[in-house]
């Protein structure tokens, strides 16, 4: 059987790739045909040829391409996405991990201005419904499946009903849906009425699929020439100050334990002084077996949060996600994916929301959160998640077969 897929996977972001290959492996291993089908909007076509010359984007490519083969043209339309459908005789089509299922309307889009009264933030066409991540155009002419997909916090409250009509009559044609946090549970409730599963992302199923491609410690260790523990720190902004990042190596020094940062791909400068610091460029394997062979990650993003969970890995999140009203304020209002998945393994306590650009964190807060995280009873969640992915990749198959 020839399975496509489609998600993000040529990104400047680790974790998309992960989850990406993830399932191309579990495919692969499991003696079915995967095919990526290479659905990118003009925009993303656009990121890409601007970073030709940049080493952490050949890097991100180089890895993607010397694993996932097998990969159809360019597509950027559903005409496209059949067109290679036919070609290439895919028989079902895998949309998914990742933030592929988001909206953002108009009203979720106004902001206070500093200089105007107010502005509207801009996001790109495939951000947006109506595309192919929503099947429109294409699942009711190949079986087509969404697996563990994100509304990356879209306000769905805010969706007009003309729009969640068509919403609904292109995601019933999908022979399988299922997400993987519950804030896009509850938008695909009001669009279809009914209940859908919540689901792990493929990166909770990484060292089943992908292990035998991760590096050993040693190997890390030696090429990064890094002492055998130490923590990791991955900032998009400085949310944390110079002194605070001096006072947090200092303290896990006394525990033998070296601070190192971990650089973040679209993340900006920030101020440090810290001995160790691992540059771009950057392969994403190497970047999981730095968090894996880690004694803590401290840090945004949610992938690093799911390696570091996936392998019983200390972790403290500050969460840079979840949705932001007109005055730029963060909403509590369950809309983080990053607050979902710490909630679901228990360790909800090491969790901080970043608003404007801070974080409301003290130092010995964090140390005590990596030194009391509860690494045996996440490991039992990690074991028990990745049944509950092995669950759905059969379920899938079995619709697709249909």
């Amino acid at each position: 059987m020839k399975i496509g897929i489609i998600t993000y996977y040529k990104v400047m972001n680790f974790g998309a790739t992960l989850q990406a290959v993830s399932t191309y492996c579990y495919l692969k291993n499991h003696g079915y045909e995967p095919i990526f089908i290479n659905y990118i909007r003009k925009e993303a076509q656009k990121a890409i040829t601007n970073g030709e010359n940049d080493p952490q984007w050949k890097e991100q490519l180089d890895f993607v391409n010397g694993i996932i083969k097998n990969q159809t043209t360019i597509c950027e339309t559903a005409a496209d996405v059949l067109r290679v459908v036919d070609e290439c005789k895919i028989d079902g089509i895998i949309v998914g991990s990742d933030a592929l299922l988001q909206h953002h309307p108009l009203l979720s889009r106004l902001h206070k201005g500093r200089r105007k009264p107010f502005f509207v933030s801009h996001v790109t066409s495939d951000r947006m419904f109506p595309n192919v991540f929503w099947g429109c155009g294409v699942a009711g002419k190949i079986p087509m499946a969404l697996m563990s997909v994100s509304s990356q916090n879209s306000a769905y409250r805010y969706f007009m009903p003309w729009t969640k009509v068509a919403m609904r009559k292109s995601l019933s044609q999908m022979k399988f849906i299922s997400v993987r946090d519950e804030w896009t549970k509850e938008m695909l409730k009001v669009l279809l009425h009914k209940d859908v599963l919540v689901t792990p992302d493929p990166v909770f199923a990484f060292n089943q699929n992908v292990g035998t491609l991760v590096p050993d410690k040693d190997e890390i260790l030696m090429r990064f020439g890094l002492p055998p523990k130490y923590i990791l720190l991955s900032l998009f902004t400085q949310v944390l100050t110079k002194e605070q990042i001096m006072d947090l190596e200092t303290i896990f020094a006394k525990d033998d334990i070296a601070l190192v940062i971990l650089p973040m791909p679209t993340g900006q400068a920030y101020a440090y002084s810290v001995r160790y610091e691992i540059k771009f460029p950057l392969s994403p394997i190497d970047w999981y077996a730095l968090i894996k062979y880690s004694q803590g990650y401290i840090g945004s993003n949610m992938h690093p949060i799911v390696v570091s969970l996936h392998n019983a890995v200390p972790c403290f999140s500050l969460d840079n996600w979840g949705r932001v009203n007109f005055w730029g304020e963060k909403v509590d209002d369950g809309s983080s994916k990053i607050q979902h998945i710490m909630e679901v393994f228990g360790v909800q306590d090491n969790h901080r929301m970043i608003n404007h650009n801070k974080c409301n964190v003290t130092i010995p807060e964090i140390y005590d959160g990596i030194r009391n995280f509860p690494k045996n009873m996440v490991r039992r969640k990690a074991a028990y998640y990745l049944q509950k992915y092995n669950d759905m990749m059969e379920l899938i198959i079995k619709q697709l077969e249909k």
